[in-house]
């Protein structure tokens, strides 16, 4: 029997009943991912810790000798790095970062430092300071010679906020590019020296190559932000962000909210942190509460993850305070709602399962057109002229509060709403950010939202604005429209619940049309919201405003 290494795949080359018996043992342990043929098995070389006893008496090549040893090492800094959170620890740091950070974050890049860890996931809650940890993290990395440089692959929308962040606590220290233009500039630029690359996730693959080339030479650090863009295992994104994290010695995946939708999301975003340290050999079953378990059961024994609420780590955290406020539908809107809402039930009735499974597309898009007659139905029929009823509500709520000075924020999914609104409430000289507003003018808007005492509403897509964006010039947000990305609404209700909001409560006044699947949205997206906070081992007590008011719209049983 002999092993090799290549490809970070593990390859046995073995045949007759010595494989037989040895593939047995393997696949016990592995499932699916072992592979045979002939005359060879293969397995990924994450895997080989949990297959140790059975091919370490054999000849090992130094490559795989040299794999032992790297999750050797990475086990004991990944019990060292659990023990500095958990021990609150974070002696040692450099002058200047002892000086800028706060302890909560002193603690936490301390652990991001430890020796010989793979990776981790830093999934503090939004508004706790996660980039500033990961700036001071690559900071003690590079001047103690354990990397070279840092590859930050974020959205598009946050790509110029890395650099102005790092200039801001590291003036002058360091070379950074931006990876823009074409495929080919975004080429060239990966070849080019730099301290720091900031990419978007779509820039990834033009400069695979390079990059790979040139990690020869270099020890990188990947820095994964706002990671549940590649929650998706199969998506173009995660297949791109997969083949970099080869070319990197470490990783460390940033994100708040990191399984909006299920368990599952977690699995791809450890992968990327650890190389699959901590999901090798995990089998997705067909019931998913008891996979849950287990996930949850390989994250608290394998996976190397920081988790803190808010409210563990700022010295003041605001109250949340969920005001669901119930709008009737009336006139030509509901007339539209009520055809739109029987033509899709007569199709669906039509549909035999398979048939649902097979037009599911279909199915969101139809559906998505009741979500936008709720908000306003000249999103979708251009003729309807009549005022819409949030709109009605908005003109009283959004005129009150800002004659007592509160500054208001309007979150919509829908562009032509967008529109509307900006049109509609021209008079406060409104700020946009959306998927048409530049990186120029978004930095703009926030700055003028945040520092001028003129510009009091801001308009805003969670798509757009909903990372990386802080708005706690505000306490005061509205939901005018609902999308079924729950990271999205996530993600948006902490632009004003964050690290520099002076005030003792934030409001978020939900807009719901009543008697409408708006009703089951709004509640959809609250469970996903609790179901995050359970599997990520969360203890918080909840909004009792937002519960006791959603409980008006579950009807009885």
């Amino acid at each position: 029997m002999k092993i090799s290494l290549a490809d970070n795949e593990v390859r046995i080359e073995c045949s007759g009943i010595e494989q037989i018996k040895l593939k047995a043992r393997l696949n016990n342990r592995l499932g699916g991912v072992l592979k045979a043929d002939k005359y060879t098995l293969t397995f990924p070389v994450s895997a080989l810790p949990l297959v140790r006893d059975l091919i370490e008496d054999t000849e090992n090549t130094s490559e795989i000798k040299d794999a032992f040893r790297k999750f050797d090492l990475h086990a004991q800094g990944r019990k060292m790095a659990l023990e500095i959170i958990e021990n609150n620890y974070s002696e040692g740091l450099p002058i200047h970062w002892a000086r800028l950070l706060d302890p909560a974050q002193s603690c936490a890049v301390s652990a991001m430092a430890v020796p010989d860890i793979l990776g981790l996931c830093l999934f503090d809650e939004q508004g706790s300071g996660k980039t500033v940890m990961t700036i001071a993290a690559f900071d003690i990395l590079k001047e103690t010679d354990k990397i070279d440089s840092m590859i930050v692959v974020c959205p598009k929308t946050m790509m110029s906020e890395w650099p102005k962040d790092i200039e801001k606590f590291l003036p002058r220290k360091y070379k950074v590019s931006i990876a823009g233009g074409d495929r080919q500039e975004k080429f060239k630029t990966a070849l080019k020296d730099f301290d720091v690359l900031v990419t978007n996730y779509e820039g990834v693959e033009h400069m695979q190559v390079a990059l790979s080339a040139t990690a020869e030479q270099k020890r990188y650090l990947l820095v994964v932000d706002e990671s549940y863009y590649v929650k998706n295992v199969s998506s173009a994104r995660a297949e791109s962000a997969k083949r970099l994290r080869a070319s990197c010695v470490r990783c460390f995946v940033l994100c708040g909210t990191p399984a909006p939708n299920s368990q599952y999301d977690l699995i791809n975003q450890f992968n990327l942190a650890d190389t699959g340290y901590t999901f090798a050999g995990f089998r997705k079953s067909a019931e998913p509460s008891a996979d849950r378990e287990v996930i949850s059961d390989l994250i608290e024994t394998r996976g190397t993850i920081i988790r803190r609420l808010k409210t563990q780590i700022l010295q003041h955290v605001p109250e949340k305070h969920f005001h669901v406020v119930s709008l009737p539908l009336k006139g030509r809107q509901a007339l539209l709602y009520e055809k739109a809402r029987l033509e899709l039930e007569l199709e669906l009735r039509s549909l035999d399962n398979k048939m649902f499974k097979r037009n599911l597309a279909t199915y969101f898009q139809r559906r998505a057109v009741l979500l936008q007659i709720c908000s306003n139905p000249s999103t979708v029929d251009p003729t309807y002229t009549d005022t819409p009823v949030k709109n009605e509500h908005l003109d009283t709520l959004i005129a009150d509060l800002i004659q007592k000075g509160r500054k208001v924020i309007l979150w919509s999914f829908y562009k032509k709403n967008i529109d509307d609104l900006m049109d509609r409430y021209k008079s406060y000289y409104p700020l946009r950010i959306d998927g048409s507003v530049g990186n120029d003018q978004r930095r703009e808007a926030v700055r003028l939202f945040q520092e001028s005492p003129d510009r009091m509403l801001f308009i805003g897509n969670p798509a757009a604005a909903g990372a990386g964006v802080t708005l706690h010039a505000s306490y005061d947000a509205v939901y005018v429209s609902y999308s079924n990305q729950a990271a999205h609404y996530l993600q948006s209700l902490d632009r004003i619940h964050r690290r520099g909001q002076i005030s003792e409560e934030v409001n978020y006044y939900l807009l719901v049309c009543k008697g409408t699947i708006e009703e089951t949205e709004v509640i959809r997206l609250r469970d996903k919201e609790l179901q995050q906070h359970s599997l990520l081992g969360d203890h918080i007590s909840w909004p009792a405003s937002l519960d006791e008011a959603l409980k008006e719209l579950i009807p009885d049983e």
